[in-house]
């Protein structure tokens, strides 16, 4: 089928497009049966995948301009043959040069050919007239399926034609099919199509057949059960039936229950979760290295050196004018702080000692294991998060929860990774040594429980985060030391999962880490109890339905720890907040993490009007004052007294006990380009807002051609293009900067001399406005510079090549990342951007730069900015200056 497709695409068959602006955005528009409305409602395609050029048709692993090529040069190859040869031709385990290609294109039909619903539209056809495979051999009175001539298929193509192409598939007059289509039919009866699996032998069976393979044939027999079904074969059925206990029996034999039904359709995430599961060998040989553990944690042992004194049952107020939360250890060095954690080996438990710093390596794979053994980094907290780690289990020890604040790249994940690994090693040595080891724990968890349950913990993170998030409790857990489970989806499709893969586990109940997405939560949620968003205060009614369906849901067990990722999600009454609501009544301790503790928004129709008033007037020095600084800063104070105690927040700007910064970078430097923009783009601003933000991409993308930008360039984007050629130039370049308006290089010196070993200079664009990132693309383009991009409607798993091809690139390839984003109102959000560069192992210098029209919006929306940076700085009472030099340069005035 997939030769057949790739026939009926031959440019030979190309027609006219519609229109000259066809034409422009998709130069093969033309290309059936790709131009048809009925194949590209379909396919979802608005254009052929086999264009000439790459664009958003492309499938994301053709992306590759030599992969891409791969392709082309294959189906070139194909259409220049004769029809008879092409049967041969497409073979996948032909051996040509075409390898490349070919199994790229075979492997694009695959993928899709069920989403388009191909078989199931050409079964229902063929049934729909009675000529389909039972209905011809009972006709006929025959064991076996007669060719096509004697099957009269053929009686069938014009609805065939129908319902896969729709009425463009018929010649003019309606009276024939066009040649190609035919051909195309005639292509999907003539290949092999094989109506029946076959069956190997039982001996053969166990031989050849994996896991995987055996659920890759049930999944077949599924669909083949429902025809044979559909047309009363009852004795293929019984065939069926006895091969399917067959294969029953070999899953048993590779130790995969399937009495439970359809464990061979579980989704990829849970199959890959499954495979990770602890063995008891695992739980065993890991048992053995923590009792050795164990016992060199003496808790009589008294530390050689005296360390600063430490009392666990303080309260230690906060003192408002330090807002890091963690002022107690402030003077204490990293051997205190093992020290009061009872550590002696300086080493936190259940953790690797070896890591990947830049996370492409699993620990949890044998090939992980082998890499991490030759090229692999020490794993150790730094200073900063040892400091977090204590604070958290002082906090959980006295039933307080932590709102974990520090900023992007300071290590959130691994400090909360090693609380879960600390509190796992305190259960086990209490059970042995009767009390807790360090100076931190107190001498019983609870007043009802001296010791800390063996409670399993629940993860909650955005669902585009759930693989990241796992592949970072592998990066810093020991295998085998946890297992942990993916709790997705909604409470329908997954209400056995309890029974079915909790179960699954050996582990012991507080070694197993759920991790959660909100969705799934939510809909447990739904499912028990009906919320009253009047009383956001008061704990939700439970439904009729609690004591059946509460044991099925996440709401039906007790937790150890509840932790709680990008928790400002959160703080609108809606049921994302019921479902952490409910969640924190079944924890014993809470930590919720989050790296944006204000967002605002200029929500307010004065502002709004004030923005426009500016925009058209061009007026830089409009005064456009905070609402904040009237009303809300009074109640600054208030809040952070309440917050006391359970706010952790350092910045890339804190020190450790001796003046060190915690980030261990150098600092970045920021460079605030504020240019003027061309003469004619003031009179065209009204006229360009229309064309890109009303009327799209399209559009955006035929203004960005060659002869419209030559005449009607912008200043920001040539600004733009000049920075990003300049650094790619060379590695390691001084910074530019704005003299007279003009770009020059902020320093005389000529570059300093890289190391071979560091990664070449890279560049990461954002685009603040979605609109106008096809217009940025394009003019990059235009200047010869080779980009990445990732948007918002690309896959995860796209996205992830995206970034492993971003990492990998040397100074021949791609070095320039565009990453689509909503517009910034918020000096926080913008410190979330920085800090995805800017944070550890980055060995560079990281420059910033803010590139600001002049009498335009720019300034204003900066100045939004700089006024809820104002909030976040009294509420968390950072020190460092902010944007001095921009607020200077830019004449702004609170």
């Amino acid at each position: 089928m997939p030769g057949a497709l790739l026939a009926l695409s031959a440019p030979s068959y190309a027609e006219e497009p519609h229109s000259l602006e066809d034409t422009a955005v998709h130069p093969e528009t033309g290309c059936i049966p790709w131009c048809w409305p009925v194949w590209q409602q379909r396919t979802m395609l608005s254009s052929t995948p086999l264009s000439a050029t790459i664009n958003e048709d492309t499938p994301s692993a053709w992306k590759s301009p030599k992969v891409h090529q791969a392709v082309l040069t294959f189906t070139r190859n194909f259409w220049a043959i004769d029809d008879a040869a092409q049967v041969d031709y497409i073979k996948k385990d032909r051996s040509d040069n075409d390898n490349q290609g070919r199994q790229l294109w075979l492997d694009y039909c695959h993928f899709n050919w069920s989403n388009w619903k191909i078989n199931s539209t050409v079964d229902t056809v063929l049934a729909e007239r009675g000529l389909d495979p039972y209905s011809v051999m009972k006709r006929l009175k025959v064991a076996n399926l007669p060719d096509l001539a004697t099957s009269q298929v053929a009686l069938a193509y014009s609805g065939l034609a129908e319902a896969l192409f729709g009425p463009e598939s018929s010649t003019e007059d309606g009276i024939a099919l066009k040649e190609p289509v035919r051909l195309f039919l005639y292509w999907i009866f003539l290949m092999p199509n094989p109506i029946y699996p076959e069956f190997l032998s039982t001996t053969e069976q166990s031989k050849c057949l994996d896991a995987e393979g055996i659920r890759a044939w049930l999944k077949d027999v599924d669909g083949l059960t429902k025809i044979l079904t559909r047309y009363g074969d009852q004795e293929s059925l019984k065939q069926l039936s006895e091969q399917r206990e067959i294969l029953s029996d070999l899953l048993q034999g590779l130790g995969i229950d399937v009495k439970s039904g359809n464990q061979y359709r579980l989704p990829k995430s849970l199959r890959q979760a499954l495979s990770f599961l602890a063995t008891q060998q695992d739980i065993t040989l890991l048992t053995a290295s923590i009792q050795d553990q164990l016992k060199l944690c003496d808790p009589n042992a008294m530390p050689a050196d005296s360390i600063p004194q430490f009392d666990p049952d303080a309260t230690h107020d906060c003192d408002f004018q330090w807002s890091e939360g963690v002022e107690e250890y402030n003077s204490m060095s990293e051997d205190d702080l093992w020290t009061i954690l009872g550590l002696p080996e300086k080493q936190i438990p259940f953790f690797n000692l070896l890591q990947d710093s830049y996370g492409n390596c699993d620990p949890w794979t044998d090939h992980g294991q082998t890499w991490l053994k030759e090229n692999g980094e020490p794993l150790a907290l730094r200073w900063h998060q040892l400091v977090g780690l204590a604070k958290m289990v002082k906090n959980a020890f006295c039933e307080m929860p932590v709102l974990l604040m520090d900023e992007v790249g300071l290590g959130k994940t691994i400090q909360v990774t090693a609380l879960i690994a600390v509190l796992s090693f305190y259960r086990e040595f209490y059970s042995v040594h009767r009390c807790f080891p360090g100076k931190i724990a107190g001498k019983q968890w609870r007043s009802n429980s001296p010791n800390i349950p063996n409670f399993p913990v629940m993860i909650v993170v955005p669902a585009n985060l759930v693989s990241q998030f796992t592949s970072e409790l592998h990066r810093f857990l020991r295998r085998g030391a946890f297992d942990i489970l993916p709790y997705l989806g909604t409470w329908t499709s997954r209400r056995t999962w309890w029974e079915d893969i909790w179960g699954r586990s050996k582990q012991p109940e507080g070694r197993r880490i759920i991790i959660t997405a909100p969705k799934a939560l939510e809909s447990d949620c739904d499912r028990i109890f009906e919320a009253n968003n009047l009383t956001p205060t008061k704990y939700p009614r439970q439904k009729t339905n609690y004591t059946s369906d509460a044991s099925s849901t996440a709401y039906g067990r007790d937790f150890l720890l509840g932790l709680v990722d990008e928790a400002h999600n959160y703080r609108n009454i809606k049921k994302g907040y019921w479902a952490i609501f409910c969640l924190r009544s079944l924890c014993h301790t809470m930590v919720a993490m989050t790296a944006t503790p204000i967002t605002s928004r200029p929500l307010v129709s004065d502002r709004i009007a004030k923005i426009i008033v500016g925009t058209v007037k061009g007026d830089a020095n409009v005064d456009v004052p905070s609402l904040y600084r009237t009303q809300m800063l009074t109640w600054i104070g208030i809040i952070r007294e309440r917050f006391s105690g359970i706010v952790i927040h350092r910045n890339i700007w804190s020190v450790d006990y001796g003046g060190t910064r915690i980030s261990g970078l150098a600092p970045f430097q920021e460079h605030n380009l504020l240019v003027k923009l061309y003469c004619h783009e003031v009179d065209n601003l009204e006229r360009i807002a229309k064309d890109l933000v009303e009327e799209g991409s399209a559009r955006a993308a035929k203004f960005a051609s060659g002869s419209e930008w030559k005449k009607d360039p912008s200043r920001k984007l040539d600004v733009l293009a000049h920075i990003i050629s300049w650094h790619l130039e060379h590695d390691g370049r001084p910074a530019l900067c704005v003299v007279n308006d003009m770009l020059v290089a902020s320093s005389p010196n000529p570059p300093a001399s890289v190391a071979d070993s560091l990664p070449c200079d890279k560049m990461v664009v954002y685009c603040a406005f979605p609109s106008s990132y096809t217009q940025v693309l394009k003019v990059l383009e235009l200047n010869r510079i080779q980009t990445l991009q990732i948007y918002g409607k690309l896959s995860t798993s796209a996205r992830t090549d995206v970034i492993e091809k971003f990492k990998s690139s040397q100074h021949d390839g791609p070095r320039v990342l565009i990453i689509s984003n909503d517009s910034l109102w918020s000096a926080t959000d913008e410190g979330q951007l920085i800090g995805r560069i800017y944070r550890p192992p980055q060995p560079k210098m990281v420059h910033i730069y803010r590139i600001v029209a002049a009498d335009t919006q720019d300034v204003f929306l900066n100045n939004i900015s700089f006024s809820k940076a104002a909030v976040l700085e009294a509420f968390t009472g950072a020190t460092p200056s902010l944007r001095t030099y921009l607020l200077s340069a830019l004449r702004l005035n609170f």
